[in-house]
């Protein structure tokens, strides 16, 4: 698409203009910008020539900034000719000969922006382009978004390596994962088939694909704060925050521990309407029939 700006740049001899794409545009919307130099004898209408590289078509209004004008100094000495030129390391060694440093593959992958609607089982998800954000009924009535603050304020909880040999560490003291470890470890020596659900990977045990924690409070209490009390998690109920909890971990007795952390959370008790029955009235207590019988 070629764009007239209006605008015409008359340059002192040795310098050239050369029109560049604006960052913005061209990451967010694929916009770039072609036949980049203008030599200083071109002194009509300077003319942009806009590439759209992305999906979607782009609508500018008058007075949008649409790629950048720089101007650069050159060399305009005649040339001369020779019958040999100066031998150099590279010589006559074509494209990727000066790239002598260790490779490396790098896979690029197109990624497109969407919005979810995210519910406690993955099949019931919601997905959208952004393409559909202005003509979908449901984002423009239930625009519920995180803030920047909030993300920012997000602490993830990533299991690295210090809480991996934490979780080492506390399974040498407990003798049920000790025995079951042991067990597993004689098994795939003799190369014989696992228990079902069950895995030994790298000194830690694994079961129905969850890493299994030893009962120590300490652990299990942070494993809980990341799956019910940070913002993000929203202080779930029993259920949702049982279904994040066994997504990556596993201990004994999961979800009766699961349920006690979610009834004892403070913040729940204080702002989560309560569910149960109305309470009755009041009764009033039974008249005693003697004197310091009753208290």
């Amino acid at each position: 698409m070629l764009v007239d700006t209006g605008i015409a740049l008359g340059l002192p001899r040795g310098t050239y203009r050369r029109l560049a794409a604006r960052g913005g545009m061209a990451s967010r919307h694929g916009i770039t910008v072609g036949g980049v130099v203008i030599d200083v004898e071109y002194t009509s209408e300077i003319k942009v020539i806009l590439q759209n590289h992305g999906n979607t078509s782009y609508k500018f209004k008058a007075g949008d900034r649409i790629a950048q004008l720089i101007v650069e100094k050159i060399q305009t000495h005649d040339a001369m000719e020779i019958d040999n030129l100066e031998d150099t390391n590279r010589g006559t060694q074509g494209f990727g000969s000066s790239d002598i440093g260790p490779k490396r593959l790098i896979m690029c992958e197109e990624l497109k922006v969407k919005m979810g609607f995210l519910n406690p089982d993955p099949q019931d998800n919601s997905y959208f382009d952004e393409e559909y954000i202005h003509t979908q009924a449901r984002l423009r009535d239930e625009i519920t978004m995180l803030s920047s603050a909030m993300i920012a304020a997000i602490q993830m909880q990533t299991m690295d390596d210090s809480f991996l040999d934490r979780i080492r560490a506390a399974g040498k003291e407990d003798k049920t994962w000790t025995a079951r470890k042991g067990e597993l470890t004689q098994l795939k020596e003799r190369r014989e088939t696992l228990p079902k659900h069950w895995e030994l990977e790298d000194r830690l045990l694994y079961y129905k694909g969850g890493l299994f924690i030893t009962p120590k409070e300490e652990l299990l209490t942070e494993i809980a704060k990341g799956c019910h009390d940070f913002r993000v998690a929203g202080h779930l109920g029993q259920d949702k925050t049982f279904e994040l909890g066994t997504r990556n971990c596993h201990w004994e007795k999961l979800r009766e521990w699961i349920n006690d952390y979610v009834r004892s959370c403070d913040k729940c008790q204080h702002n989560v309407s309560p569910r149960h029955a109305k309470y009755g009235l009041l009764q009033p207590l039974e008249v005693p029939f003697g004197a310091w019988t009753t208290i």
